[in-house]
């Protein structure tokens, strides 16, 4: 089976320069779920039929799909369908064509679909024209209307709202813009189907009123949740879209074995990875390609991208880490900044207002409070005290810091790079150090202290 994806519509109501269907859903284009879902569903060979935007359309999804461009942006979703005809019009098969502002089907239902359709021809020996996605809507505003024989799955047409009367407008089950179609009758409806009077689109539902009309028979299939048919025509729909489908994302994991603390403020990305009892508070943002270990506690307020955190780690309140490792049981927090290919190692604890870019941490180690650590390596169970900065940069470049195992560093040090620091090297508080330290000594740099008694009340008096 081969699949059309019908995203060429203009997006008039989202008033963007953009394509509408490459506006965000947690972090990825609307389009991206509708391939992903076609895939899930078993089909690999897909065409898009695009529009407005083509050519970025195409650099977002690249090569592995064909692409047809819809001439007339108004043409309608018939003519869409028609953009593709070549690529289809002589495989004596199904196809499936779904709305590229669908985000919500699920792969799931596209296999039930075809499960339904091949039972229908296995036991009932008919060969259906095709099944059309429906669901049954509280208020069915601005959807298609299904007409069926009464008491039977049997769809008679497929009424667009503009085109209704306001007896079929009370009709509450309405179209998902899902359909798997058979080729030959397929091909046969959209050359003999005229335009709407009203708008003089071609309509694909017109499709469906032509093939029962025929006596080719089209069937309804059901979706299991009412969700899955919503379109995204303006903004708030895509709010809405990516509010159901985070929820979803944190019902899936909840089920796995993670914890959710006020689930509903929690964001979370398709990419992202829990491991079993993984804890989360309010306020997390898990971008990206970001996988949480085993017993990992991720606090309110934490921002992660793209990073892996370890088994056990704590990632306390309101820090963040990008592009990052934060191994097992070390500690980040509150209030750190992990970036740019930093690697925290086991047991280690970045703290209060630390800034961690482009380094190496071993384990064991203590930065605590207020440092900057950058573009350094920094061996096992070193000590960075309250202040201490690894001044990396000299106005044109980037220089780097060695810190040996078991060294300490104490408050308010300046380490200018490029610079080595021994091992078991003693850094005392308040230095300047722009020379290598040999393992084992003590770096003091200080000017020599004046006190003057008497002088300070003087000064403050006045």
């Amino acid at each position: 089976m081969k699949a059309v994806v019908l995203a060429a519509g203009l997006g008039t109501r989202f008033r963007s320069e953009k394509p509408k269907v490459l506006h965000e859903i947690l972090g990825k284009p609307m389009l991206w779920y509708i391939l992903s879902t076609v895939k899930g569903g078993g089909i690999e060979d897909i065409a898009i039929v695009v529009g407005h935007g083509a050519q970025e359309v195409k650099e977002t999804f690249g090569e592995d799909y064909a692409y047809f461009l819809q001439e007339n942006p108004k043409g309608g979703t018939a003519d869409a369908v028609l953009a593709s005809v070549d690529w289809w019009r002589n495989d004596d098969d199904y196809l499936l064509i779904i709305n590229g502002d669908s985000p919500l089907v699920s792969s799931e239902t596209l296999k039930n679909m075809q499960r339904f359709l091949f039972m229908v021809e296995e036991y009932e020996k008919v060969k259906l024209g095709g099944v059309v996605l429906t669901s049954v809507l509280q208020d069915p505003t601005g959807y298609g209307r299904v007409l069926k024989e009464e008491g039977t799955d049997r769809i008679i047409k497929i009424v667009e709202e503009k085109d209704a009367t306001a007896q079929e407008r009370n009709i509450r089950e309405v179209n998902g813009g899902v359909y798997i179609l058979y080729i030959p009758y397929l091909l046969e409806a959209l050359f003999k189907i005229k335009p709407s009077e009203r708008t003089g689109e071609l309509y694909l539902t017109d499709v469906i009123g032509y093939m029962t009309g025929k006596g080719y028979e089209v069937r309804s299939f059901m979706a299991s949740d009412p969700t899955e048919i919503v379109g995204v025509n303006t903004r708030w729909e895509l709010s809405f879209a990516e509010n159901i489908l985070r929820l979803k994302l944190i019902k899936y994991w909840a089920q796995r074995g993670v914890t959710f603390h006020i689930p509903e403020t929690v964001w979370i990305e398709p990419d992202v990875s829990l491991e079993r009892n993984v804890e989360i508070f309010p306020n997390v943002h898990l971008r990206g390609k970001t996988k949480i270990g085993r017993n990992a506690v991720i606090e309110t307020g934490a921002v992660i991208e793209d990073s892996e955190v370890g088994e056990s780690a704590v990632v306390e309140p309101y820090s963040v880490i990008r592009n990052s490792v934060v191994e097992e049981g070390a500690r980040v927090g509150p209030h750190a900044h992990v970036r740019d290919g930093s690697r925290i190692g086991k047991g280690s604890h970045v703290g209060n207002f630390v800034e961690v870019k482009k380094s190496a941490l071993g384990e064991g180690v203590r930065a605590k409070h207020l440092a900057y650590i950058g573009d350094a390596v920094l061996e096992d169970d070193v000590n960075i005290g309250a202040g201490v900065v690894t001044a990396n940069y000299d106005g044109r470049k980037k220089h780097k810091t060695y810190i040996g195992r078991g060294a300490f560093i104490g408050s308010n040090s300046l380490l200018i790079a490029p610079i080595r620091v021994g091992n078991m090297s003693y850094v005392a508080g308040g230095s300047v150090v722009s020379k290598d330290v040999p393992d084992g000594s003590l770096a003091v740099e200080r000017a020599r202290l004046r006190i003057v008694e008497g002088k300070g009340r003087k000064l403050l008096e006045g």
